[in-house]
């Protein structure tokens, strides 16, 4: 079923509402609220990084910005949690330090790279004995065990557990809390809601709206969504049944399929690309 305003848990829907909006505030006053931060303005840039050579790995993410004194923020919107996921964010960032750092003689001065992940599942089990029940921003920094001593700044990593988030909208008073709530409840509103008097919140609104987006650009959520329940119609199945090998194939191969039904309907490259999470030149080869 498709409600009012689309989940900007899915990744098509974030992009939607945070990066083709135009509206850059909607990205820089979150980064600004968990980073601690007085961003001005930010450049959104390209979200896949090619590795160095071919045989590299390359790093994907949602959505890259930079500001103009040379921080760098990758953000990711994961709806499953994944054995390696942590290690995944690291490698993001590693590429992200590693392609900005200068070619030739130069002395290690890298500019801060931030990672936000904004997470459907619960991060609890890291270590589950010392989590708070009530915490669900967590962050990590390079700090000395003992003394706890920052090492360096330069590498800065957040993770918002946007299921997990369980507070009333009355019980919401900081703006982390408020965008928490949003991010989990949006897509359930039948109706425009009553929000707090903060037009952050009315812009966010107003750029989810299902109706007012473009015919190509519906049915490119809607497979968008369409995917998303198959998948986790297909993590329930392989926790079910014990099954995990083949999982990840099987789900390629029906990002491929909806792939090639968004393609005969004449929706452009770009969007399909956006709505099945392949790349524009997998797209175009089907």
């Amino acid at each position: 079923m498709i409600h009012k305003y689309i989940d900007p848990m899915v990744d098509f829907g974030f992009k939607k509402i945070f990066k083709e909006s135009g509206n850059k505030n909607l990205i820089i006053r979150p980064l600004n609220a968990v980073f601690n931060l007085d961003i001005v303005d930010i450049v959104i840039t390209e979200s896949e990084q090619l590795g160095l050579t071919e045989q590299e790995r390359k790093a994907s993410f949602d959505m890259r910005c930079t500001t103009q004194d040379g921080k760098t923020f990758l953000i990711e919107v994961q709806i499953a949690d994944q054995k390696y996921f942590m290690e995944r964010a690291i490698f993001y960032t590693a590429r992200t330090i590693s392609s900005n750092a200068e070619r030739g003689d130069w002395n290690y001065d890298v500019g801060p790279v931030f990672f936000l992940g904004l997470l459907n599942f619960d991060i609890r089990h890291l270590d589950p004995e010392r989590a708070d029940p009530h915490q669900y921003v967590h962050q990590f920094l390079l700090r000395e065990e003992s003394t706890g001593e920052l090492m360096s700044n330069s590498l800065r990593f957040a993770f918002m557990e946007i299921a997990r988030f369980d507070k009333a909208k009355g019980d919401c008073v900081t703006f982390e809390d408020r965008f928490l709530y949003m991010m989990k409840n949006l897509p359930t509103f039948a109706e425009k809601p009553e929000l707090w008097d903060d037009p952050y919140f009315e812009d966010m609104v107003q750029e989810a709206e299902f109706a007012k987006m473009s015919f190509a650009e519906q049915e490119a959520y809607i497979q968008a969504m369409k995917n998303r329940w198959d998948y986790q119609n297909t993590i329930a199945f392989a926790r079910e049944k014990g099954l995990e090998e083949g999982m990840e194939k099987g789900m390629e191969k029906e990002k491929k399929e909806n792939a090639r039904n968004l393609k005969n309907l004449g929706v452009s490259v770009e969007i399909i690309a956006k709505a099945t999470g392949l790349t524009e030149e997998q797209v175009q080869a089907l």
